[in-house]
């Protein structure tokens, strides 16, 4: 599990999928702060984990980041 806090590729997010989901990956973002945190089973995992890195609980969206989805919306 980390904070990205810097642009990052498609390539590093599909690495951090195959290890855990396979066709995605769970994030915590902190919309105030523009970081997110990835790759843990439990996005409220994540989320304590930017809570203890100062974001506020208000700022904190988890989602999903599917990277094999071939259909647009």
């Amino acid at each position: 599990m980390q904070i990205i806090n810097t642009p990052t590729s498609l390539e590093s997010l599909k690495t951090y999928a195959r290890q855990k989901f396979g066709n995605f990956v769970k994030a915590v973002v902190d919309i105030d702060r523009k970081i997110m945190a990835v790759d843990a089973e439990l996005h409220a995992d994540e989320e304590s984990l930017l809570l203890e890195n100062g974001s506020k609980q208000e700022n904190l969206w988890g989602i999903n980041i599917y990277l094999n989805c071939r259909e647009t919306i």
